[in-house]
């Protein structure tokens, strides 16, 4: 036999057997996990196929791409109804989604019977692979700088984030009151989002260093994409996986540290220098770093005053915000850019975008041009606008995932009788579901429509958080950074409406569902210019 022809024949031999090895080991893990089927049985289910072999494997595989169709069938069929129902998950095994009117209760019950910090370090993130240094997983103390600190200097942190996207908006859009430009509008958002953000993280020069943003948004990526990748492998080929990419995670991590790490440690040694010599003449600045500083010197543990360490917890802020906020710019746009107001059903863009030009240019007349905290509380319909965006499309189209570690597990209402769900499980909420329900938006407007005029006269801010908007979590768990990034986004809008003309070009590209997330799409483009004032 000619050995090249041979070849290709016994590398497709040997892939095909290492994928029937995978996919073996994968229905023998998952059955090993859910061998016990009692608890399921007579449950409300959606997504599986009955009397078939290895029915819940099947489906877990399935919904790698199923998820976001199932768990809407799910909630009208179950959830509408007050009903808890099951629903297959490949990295999370069997997963029950919680209806609405349980929310308040289920997601009120004590850390001790519900757990969230590690469903999501060790689900969502995958930490143990992703995070090289566990201590800054152990003890995520920079948390609390993102819900106390930043939220409580908004005042000081408002004119710092609206100065650099005036001027990233200049850099990046251009100044050009003539010609169009056209780009990409994620890469755009990331970009915009990814310099503001970091002119309140750790300020400049870094916040203007075009290398180290680029070097944070791989970073974040690489861990987002990982984490997800791991998920969705068998258990017993996990560590595998995970230590590769944990590898590569580690190498981005590297890369991003060395671009920082001068200037962190000049940070420490002045901060350090600033507390044990009263006649050293420096002051300390007011953002997230220093912040992140001064808590490490509370815990009085040494090593978190190392300045890998510090470096680490800087990137986790980074990690878990930029693309989070970005993933909503990049839809507020088209949102707003392809909005039809009409009322005799023509395409009528221009009914919001001037509405909103005249809202943002008397609110910022009235401040003087300047952006404050308490200016931007002004912007009802900029508010009202990014929080429909949010509803009809959020991150997730399952979210909120708690594992229940109560060793009697917890018991829900149900029309078929109590719904019992034991230790170890995973519970969720669908928020397509529940967004898009027309119970819940009961208006003329179809609730699957973006309609940023839904409730006026009386805007809702979208950092108001109930039973039937859940874009920024739900309870005493509600994402801590949303104050912050509601703040971010409401300056791009506002800076992006009152000085450009922008154009949407061609059909909008339909986001890819991997499992639960929807992944932000590369295709979608705009053309921009100055706005002839």
């Amino acid at each position: 036999m000619n050995m090249t022809s041979a070849f290709p024949v016994q590398v497709q031999l040997f892939a095909t057997l290492i994928s029937a090895v995978l996919v073996t080991g994968y229905v023998l893990s998952r059955r090993r996990r859910s061998w016990s089927r009692d608890w399921k049985t007579g449950k409300p289910t959606i997504g599986t196929r009955s009397n078939r072999w290895f029915d819940w494997e099947r489906a877990s595989l399935r919904s790698f791409n199923m998820s976001k169709e199932w768990s809407l069938e799910g909630y009208r069929k179950f959830g509408r109804f007050n009903s808890p129902f099951i629903m297959p998950c490949v990295d999370r095994g069997p997963v029950v989604i919680i209806p609405p009117k349980q929310l308040k209760t289920v997601y009120g019950l004590p850390d001790k019977v519900l757990d969230m910090q590690k469903t999501s370090t060790d689900g969502s993130m995958q930490a143990k692979y992703t995070i090289a240094d566990q201590g800054v997983v152990s003890r995520p103390f920079q948390m609390n700088i993102v819900r106390n600190q930043m939220t409580r200097n908004l005042d000081v942190l408002t004119p710092v984030i609206a100065a650099e996207l005036e001027a990233s908006f200049a850099r990046l859009w251009g100044t050009d009151r003539n010609k169009w430009k056209e780009f990409s509008v994620w890469d755009s958002c990331l970009d915009l989002i990814t310099g503001a953000s970091n002119a309140a993280f750790c300020g400049e020069p870094l916040c203007k260093d075009a290398a180290f943003l680029k070097s944070l948004r791989d970073h974040g990526m690489i861990t987002f994409l990982g984490a997800l990748l791991i998920s969705s492998t068998p258990l017993f080929f996990r560590p595998v996986t995970g230590t590769l990419i944990g590898w590569a995670c580690e190498y981005q991590f590297l890369r991003t540290k060395w671009l920082c790490l001068p200037f962190i440690k000049k940070r420490l040694a002045n901060t350090a220098r600033a507390r044990n010599d009263p006649n050293f003449c420096w002051e300390a600045p007011r953002d997230g770093l220093q912040w992140l500083i001064e808590e490490s010197y509370a815990t009085q543990d040494p090593t978190d005053l190392d300045p890998v360490r510090v470096t680490r917890r800087l990137l986790y802020i980074n990690d878990i915000s930029l693309h989070s906020t970005s993933f909503t710019m990049q839809n507020v746009i088209p949102d707003i850019y392809t909005y039809d107001g009409g009322d005799d059903g023509e395409k009528n863009t221009n009914t919001l975008v001037e509405a909103l030009r005249e809202e943002v240019s008397t609110v910022l007349a009235e401040a003087g041009g300047f952006w404050t905290r308490n200016t931007l509380q002004k912007l009802k319909l900029v508010d009202a606008t990014i929080r429909e965006s949010m509803r009809l499309t959020p991150f997730a189209s399952v979210g909120l995932p708690r594992t229940v570690i109560d060793p009697h597990g917890i018991s829900l209402h149900s029309p078929g009788g109590k719904f019992h769900i034991p230790p170890g499980t995973v519970i969720a909420t669908a928020l397509d579901g529940i967004h898009r329900d027309p119970v819940i938006y009961p208006s003329d407007d179809d609730p699957n429509c973006f309609n940023p005029f839904r409730d006026a006269p009386q805007f809702k801010s979208a950092t108001s958080l109930d039973d039937g908007f859940l874009a920024f979590g739900y309870g005493r768990h509600a994402c801590p950074g949303r104050f912050f990034a509601l703040n971010e986004i409401k300056i791009m809008v506002a800076h992006m409406v009152l000085n450009y003309d922008i154009e949407y070009v061609g059909k909008r590209p339909e986001l890819t569902s991997v499992v639960w997330l929807k992944v932000p799409y590369h295709q979608g483009k705009v053309r921009v210019r100055r706005r002839q004032l």
